[in-house]
């Protein structure tokens, strides 16, 4: 073997004493693991709380309290500045408005400051809608190559300056889904904009707190999309009470009637006011046309499934608001050619 020469030894010597202290300083990179922030090395002092998620993470009526609990128990973490390591090993069902529930709410404590890491469900059916759903736009993971290509979205924003033809190009996408042909539907538009605008408008009292999600998610084989629409806001009770209705409480039975009341466009009618909310009956409008089914509400403490006919006080108060709704073939249909 050729003998190295003096200069050159050297020079591997220290090349190989630079690397050494590079190393020392940034880690090993194969220690490094995902959070919704970034890589962060395993040999960290960072502290993070193990929660596991329910096996069932579902917003169904069935299952609701619990994973309402289990939010409400992320806010308490994240709010006391503990970081959190989500575990989701043991799941068996999931449903994609929790997801997006649960996406709220991780980042709106990611704006203060919370590291989130976790794990994905070990069973493939739940471990698939989870990768599908869109969830990972926005938290750092691999997704399994099958799950990648998908028309599946989750958005979100801040504020009323969101380009209306996001929403409107996600709509369109669903009334192919439903109906086979790219479409507009003004009543599933209407409705994600009088969400997006309540958001806006009512929902939060800095517009720098605005956060809403809006989730679709399709089923090419059963022509049905699901929607759900998610702000961690005051919620639907607070907004009333504290505003519009503070000296007419008497006059509702409880936070079901005030809601059930303000969907079906019964405000001005029980309280003499001139109503101008018209957002909420403009939903259940479409609902009770046919446009959509399955229209689910959760805000607050009130839980109403309107095809169910379920009312509920729930135990486990959510703030904010949350709906949920499909739309397939047994729906009234409605796809308008588009313009261009």
């Amino acid at each position: 073997m050729k003998k190295l020469k003096p200069k050159y030894k050297r020079y591997l010597q220290i090349r190989s004493r630079r690397q050494m202290k590079n190393k020392k300083r940034n880690g090993n990179p194969r220690s490094l693991r995902q959070s919704t922030s970034g890589l962060i090395p395993r040999n960290h002092t960072l502290s993070f709380i193990d929660v596991p998620t329910p096996i069932v993470f579902k917003l169904q009526y069935e299952h609701c309290e619990e994973v309402i609990s289990y939010i409400n128990k992320i806010k308490g973490i994240g709010r006391s500045g503990r970081h959190m390591n989500i575990i989701m090993d043991d799941i068996i069902d999931i449903g994609e408005g929790a997801i997006s529930m649960l996406l709220s709410v991780m980042e709106e404590l990611v704006r203060e400051g919370i590291i989130f890491t976790g794990t994905k469900p070990k069973q493939p059916i739940p471990r698939g809608i989870l990768e599908k759903s869109g969830f990972f736009k926005f938290v750092k993971g691999k997704i399994d190559e099958s799950n990648s290509t998908t028309k599946n979205t989750i958005l979100n924003t801040g504020d009323n300056q969101t380009p209306q033809s996001e929403l409107a190009e996600e709509i369109i996408k669903s009334m192919e889904t439903v109906w086979g042909q790219k479409g507009r539907s003004p009543s599933i538009y209407s409705c994600v904009f009088e969400m997006m605008r309540n958001a806006c408008d009512h929902a939060f009292k800095n517009e720098n707190q605005i956060r809403w999600h809006f989730a679709l998610s399709h089923s090419e084989i059963d022509n049905l999309v699901k929607f759900s629409f998610v702000d961690n806001g005051k919620g639907i009770i607070r907004t009333f009470t504290e505003g519009i209705l503070k000296n007419f409480l008497n006059l509702f039975n409880d936070n079901l009637d005030i809601v059930e009341t303000a969907f079906t466009n019964g405000i001005a009618s029980r309280t003499g006011l001139s109503w101008r909310g018209k957002g909420l009956p403009t939903i259940y409008e479409n609902y009770d046309d046919g446009h959509l089914n399955n229209l689910v509400v959760i805000s607050n403490n009130v839980y109403i499934d309107f095809d169910r006919k379920i009312r509920h006080k729930l135990k486990n108060s959510f703030s904010g608001t949350y709906y949920y709704w499909k739309v397939d073939q047994s729906c009234t249909k409605e796809c308008f050619e588009i313009k261009n």
